[in-house]
């Protein structure tokens, strides 16, 4: 006789499909989640490839461009071309000259300064070479140095140190002035440097920054001085403005200027007594008399 088994009945609490519904949906939204998840890196990756392609198409155009302008012998109007090319393109972005300031300007023309930078306003400020700009300002007489810089976007700063004029130099019936380095600035304008001691001679520009030099330790005589003049490229001879010549040596000149000092301060030279002071004698001074005073002792011998 046969038995039946009765299978156990499932608790009131546990549904037998509910754990099953709930892990197949928790499989469900996974898999849309994942489904998302890969659509979109693969968009990225899309993105990102298609990006890389274009990047490498132009510099595979450029390479070719490039070979081939070799092969054909045009890659340096090639080279020009593109660099024409960006410059046109900075200035559409705003890379463009609106203002020029210089710095420092005192005496040189300014239709000289502009004439040397040339620039105008509107252009690129990129197409402008520097270095020659510097160039030509420094070929100008009166500038001794100068910078030139981009300030990005649209000014040319010019920074400039001009010479510094000492003396006048009178050669063939004309003035140049002469700066501190013995560099004769030939631009015209010396009216304004009249208070300027003259030096006459074909070498003298390049000896007046030493001798002048030296003047400005004797005070007394460098007020007094009108003039130098250079002999025989070798010495000094100096004019003092009531008309007393000195006579320097070529060597020693400190020392004969310091006599010359002392000779001035006690009042033993005055231009009504004495024409020429000749110190060329180290250690000794001669003086030669005015005509005035000359005519006087001459005079005075007779009466006696």
């Amino acid at each position: 006789m046969s038995s039946l088994k009765a299978s156990p009945r499932p608790s009131r609490n546990q549904n037998p499909s509910s754990s099953f519904s709930w892990v197949s949906s928790f499989f469900s939204k996974n898999k849309g989640k994942q489904r998302h998840s890969v659509r979109k890196s693969r968009s990225k990756w899309n993105r990102n490839y298609y990006r890389q392609m274009l990047i490498l198409g132009f510099l595979g155009f450029f390479i070719i461009l490039g070979a081939g302008s070799i092969w054909f012998g045009y890659m340096q109007t090639a080279l020009i071309y593109f660099s024409q090319k960006t410059i046109d393109f900075s200035a559409h972005m705003g890379l463009r000259i609106d203002e020029v300031f210089v710095e420092g300007r005192q005496h040189s023309p300014q239709d000289i300064i502009l004439a040397a930078v040339q620039a105008q306003r509107g252009h690129p400020i990129l197409a402008y070479n520097l270095e020659a700009i510097k160039s030509n300002l420094e070929k100008i007489d009166w500038i001794k140095s100068a910078t030139v810089q981009r300030r990005l976007p649209n000014l040319l700063y010019i920074q400039m140190i001009e010479r510094k004029p000492i003396a006048l130099w009178h050669h063939q019936k004309s003035f140049f002035l002469v700066d501190q380095e013995g560099v004769v600035i030939t631009s015209p304008g010396v009216t304004q440097f009249q208070h300027l001691p003259v030096v006459v001679g074909a070498d003298a520009p390049v000896h007046a920054p030493k001798i002048l030099a030296l003047l400005e330790k004797f005070p007394e005589i460098r007020k007094r001085l009108s003039s130098l003049v250079r002999i025989r490229e070798r010495r000094w001879d100096l004019s003092l403005e009531n008309s007393i010549l000195v006579k320097l040596p070529e060597d020693s000149v400190e020392d004969a200027l310091a006599r010359l000092s002392l000779l001035i301060e006690q009042k033993k030279i005055s231009k009504d007594e004495t024409s020429v002071v000749d110190l060329r004698v180290p250690k000794q001074i001669i003086l030669r008399l005015s005509k005035a005073a000359a005519v006087r002792i001459k005079i005075k011998g007779k009466e006696t």
